[in-house]
């Protein structure tokens, strides 16, 4: 899939907005209408930068599908056909987001004593890696304060 830049994004960037994770800017500028999402993800992957990251662009609303060109009549490449499949998991996206908006909201109140623990959070690739940080997360925040990402954990199953 081809992503273009839209106004709201433009905005963001252009503002600094804390909106806009600094490990989005770059992927985004490359959302120009020419390079598809296998590319942007080859090229952010260094920085941490994951499908559900593009995903969670696409939701703020910070990139969208370029229009279909007119003629364009090619079948979808390798890239582009993983790249549907895993915008047909989309709840475990979902889940994903969440867990990391949690965990990030709550290893951040921590200060520089959970600076690890924070950089591991920023890390986590996949809901098993959330769980993988759960007692840590526990462990540093207490259990009552981190209930709600062990309950989202549970919920998306696996």
């Amino acid at each position: 899939m081809i992503y273009v830049k839209t106004a709201t994004g433009r905005q963001a960037l252009k503002e600094r907005s804390e909106s806009m994770p600094r490990k989005f800017h770059f992927p985004f500028l490359m959302c120009d209408g020419v390079r598809d999402s296998a590319d942007i993800l080859m090229a952010s992957a260094a920085n941490g930068f994951t499908s559900v990251d593009l995903h969670e662009m696409i939701q703020l609303g910070f990139i969208q599908p370029a229009p279909a060109q007119a003629g364009a009549g090619h079948h979808a490449s390798a890239p582009e056909a993983m790249a549907h499949t895993s915008a047909a998991s989309l709840p475990n996206a979902n889940a994903m987001i969440e867990a990391h908006h949690l965990a990030t909201a709550m290893t951040a109140k921590l200060g520089l004593r959970g600076f690890r623990l924070n950089m591991a959070v920023e890390t986590a690739g996949s809901l098993q890696d959330f769980r993988a940080l759960l007692p840590k997360i526990e462990e540093a925040v207490g259990v009552a304060a981190a209930k709600p990402l062990a309950d989202l954990l549970k919920s998306a199953g696996g």
